[in-house]
């Protein structure tokens, strides 16, 4: 915990440390039951956590779990920043989680790529933004993945291309008119039905 700045040196916790430790050991509850499922078939689990970012959850899993195995269990934790997969990568060697490994790529790269086994057991994915999480899903299928652990992260391109496009796209929709004149469909019968002089708005006619 301390290696991971989850507790300071002292032992103590703040704020958002005390919620990012609940948060994971609130998702570490789901996997644990699907690992001991897997565990009773083969004891070499491979996991894979994308947008794994500082890896709090990848490293309280091998230290919970993982690390307790007999084979090679392993766990790959995917991460678009090279920062993160530096300091990750010293973590687990200091800590002496050998099974342990990450790689700098974005989860669609992960997808083909060869430093990855053909299979795994279990995909995780604890808000991968934007659509990571969606590509997190295309290779635990193309992986042939057992379990799907996924808590779904913000959308922040697509959503920013729809607000982009938002005016262009009512611009051309009817229904438009009706959104943008509330008043017209409200107070019709004491207006005219074809125009609207407060701000020059014509009705088309509808069927």
């Amino acid at each position: 915990m301390k290696e991971l700045h989850i507790l300071t040196r002292d032992g103590k916790m703040n704020q958002d440390s005390r919620r990012k430790l609940k948060q994971v050991y609130h998702l570490y509850q789901f996997i644990e039951p699907l690992l001991q499922e897997i565990q009773r078939d083969h004891a070499d689990i491979k996991l894979v956590d994308h947008g794994a970012g500082k890896s709090y959850l990848g490293f309280i899993l091998y230290d919970l779990f993982f690390k307790s195995l007999q084979g090679a269990p392993h766990i790959t934790g995917i991460e678009t920043r090279e920062e993160l997969v530096v300091h990750s990568r010293g973590l687990a060697a200091r800590l002496g989680f050998s099974g342990m490994s990450f790689l700098n790529l974005s989860v669609a790269e992960s997808i083909a790529s060869d430093k990855l086994p053909a299979r795994v057991d279990v995909v995780t994915a604890l808000h991968a933004c934007d659509t990571a999480t969606d590509d997190a899903i295309r290779f635990a299928l193309k992986k042939e993945a057992q379990f799907i652990v996924l808590a779904p992260c913000c959308q922040a391109e697509v959503a920013a291309v729809l607000r982009k496009n938002k005016g262009r796209q009512l611009a051309r929709n009817s229904l438009t008119e009706l959104w943008r004149h509330p008043i017209h469909t409200a107070n019709s019968a004491a207006m005219s039905p074809t125009y609207c002089a407060a701000c020059n708005w014509k009705r088309t006619a509808t069927r």
